[in-house]
């Protein structure tokens, strides 16, 4: 019986393992000029660039360019292995115009058939005017001198080190902004490349003031210190808040509708509000008293692109001008939205192998009756698939193939631009399956979204593959119940039988110890026959 069990739990277990690799990571590039700085007139120097793989697929077909020009010729044939690293090296001009510029070099190259792209710059110091040593230069600027008890002004501190030698152990320390610590402590700022540090605060009950204090290691291990003029950060006690709504661009104009509150503590009045080209939004000046709201209409011409500011003036109860401006907002020459016409949808060109791959191709169909831009293709999880410049009349067709690891829903999003440079974006959806089980997705019907854009929904399908395995696996379970079942039921009638036999061996026993000899003895149940012993 114990056999018999064992074989029925035996069917009973299944064991599934997947293994799905994991997506790669992109490179790192470290850049040095030897030497670091040359005469303001330019000189030659040698560039070296040490690539780190640290993808999880080998780095092949790598190129280096600057605008266009391969400095690099040493990466021809060249192949970084995963969690290896190559330094490439090319000596080249630098021209009396780029001394003290930051360089900028393009690097491409393929993972697993795939394209990547990167970039890193480098900055060839002027050796002349006092470069031979360090030299740090700190600035402070603010995002607005006066503000509101409870609202914020952003301090920017910037750190550049002029000089050819790093400077280390740097700190800032701004007390009545920050406190008596240091902001930024014991940072090292390199050669060309300015180190910033933004610091919110929020403004008090008080006009508080700026006075930055830099400090850091000199040549001869001293401590050097800097200074920043002062700069008082006022509460202010006159204030208009401005909320401005821009409505959607039509062929007549866009309109803004301007919404402004008193939230300062004294009335505003002669109130007068233009914009940015001087053109007077409202006709006669107004007044504001404490807690008082205005609205206002404005319509802005969209026959070229504008980026509209709107600037308010006026005085407070003391006889002190008042002034502020708004942010920028952009209006775009108009696009009649009849000629613009986008069907974007994705198909499956290979299903998800084994490895964890899926080859797509998209479809862009440029139907209106204008050339469009700026494409950009990406998924939610994986980021930029593809871009491209120009999207002329017609269809285009692009095939991309992803890592995605294990099956699952692709999210994608096609984002580009009309001659304007408006924005329409639209999606497809896709479920990644395993090979042989994914039908081909299906468009859902067309949606339209804002800014004119349209929304096409690609459905995907659950894999067959997977539900094959279930239903495989929900068979397989069955039967093992059942035979599990039927084994236990006939071990139990087994044991039911013997009892049977026992009991009746015990009273057939006693009952020839009771009659004596001459009686035969009772036949046993089930059909058995018995011997009966010689008298």
């Amino acid at each position: 019986m114990t056999k018999r069990k064992t074989i029925a739990m035996l069917i009973t277990c299944l064991f599934v393992f997947a293994l799905f690799p994991t997506g790669a990571l992109a490179a790192q590039f470290t850049a040095t000029s030897t030497p670091a700085a040359v005469p303001a007139e330019g000189g030659s120097v040698t560039l070296s660039v040490t690539v780190y793989n640290d993808s999880s697929h080998a780095m092949e077909n790598i190129s280096i360019a600057n605008s266009g020009t391969v400095l690099f010729p040493g990466t021809s044939g060249a192949v970084i292995a995963p969690g290896q690293s190559m330094t490439f090296q090319q000596t080249v001009t630098v021209p009396a115009s780029l001394v003290g510029s930051p360089l900028t070099f393009d690097v491409t190259w393929t993972e697993n058939g795939e394209a990547k792209s990167g970039s890193f710059t480098i900055t060839v110091l002027n050796s002349g005017g006092g470069a031979t040593a360090a030299l740090l230069t700190p600035t402070r600027t603010v995002s607005s001198s006066q503000a509101s008890p409870g609202e914020t002004i952003i301090l920017t501190y910037k750190l550049v080190n002029n000089g050819v030698a790093p400077i280390t152990g740097v700190s800032i320390t701004d007390r009545e902004i920050a406190g008596k610590e240091p902001m930024v402590k014991d940072i090292t700022v390199e050669p060309g490349v300015p180190y910033v540090f933004t610091y919110t605060y929020t403004m008090g009950r008080a006009t508080v003031t700026s006075s930055p204090v830099i400090t850091f290691l000199q040549a001869d291990g001293t401590t050097g210190t800097l200074t920043i003029e002062d700069k008082a950060l006022g509460m202010v006690k006159s204030k208009i808040s401005v909320e401005v709504k821009q409505a959607a661009p039509a062929a007549e104009g866009q309109q803004f509708t301007l919404i402004l509150t008193n939230n300062g503590n004294q009335k505003i009045s002669k109130i007068k509000i233009t914009d940015e080209l001087g053109n007077a939004v409202t006709s006669d000046a107004f007044a504001l008293a404490i807690g008082e709201s205005a609205s206002f209409t404005y319509s802005v011409p969209t026959d070229a692109e504008r980026n509209v500011v709107f600037y308010i003036a006026g005085m407070d109860a003391t006889g002190t001008s008042y002034s502020d401006h708004t942010g920028t907002y952009t209006v775009r020459k108009y696009i009649d939205p009849s000629l613009i016409g986008i069907n974007f949808r994705a198909e499956i060109a290979e299903p998800l192998d084994a490895a964890g791959s899926i080859s797509i191709n998209f479809y862009v169909e440029n139907s209106g009756s204008l050339e469009m831009k700026d494409l950009a293709l990406s998924e939610a999880q994986y980021g930029v698939l593809y871009q491209l410049g120009v999207v002329p009349q017609g269809t285009q067709t692009i095939n991309q193939r992803m890592n995605v690891g294990s099956p699952r829903d692709l999210a994608f999003t096609l984002m580009l631009k009309d001659p304007s440079g408006n924005e329409y974006t639209y999606n497809a959806y896709i479920t990644a399956g395993y090979i042989g089980v994914e039908p081909e997705a299906s468009p859902t019907p067309e949606v339209e979204v804002e800014g004119g854009g349209i929304v096409s929904e690609v459905g995907g399908a659950i894999s067959g593959a997977l539900r094959t395995v279930l239903i495989v696996l929900g068979v397989l379970t069955a039967i093992a119940l059942v035979a599990l079942v039927a084994l236990t039921s006939l071990e139990k009638e087994e044991r039911r039988r013997l009892a049977r036999r026992k009991a009746f061996r015990e009273k057939n026993f006693r009952a020839q110890l009771e009659d004596g000899p001459g009686h035969p003895p009772v036949p046993p149940p089930g059909g058995e026959t018995r011997r009966i012993p010689k008298q």
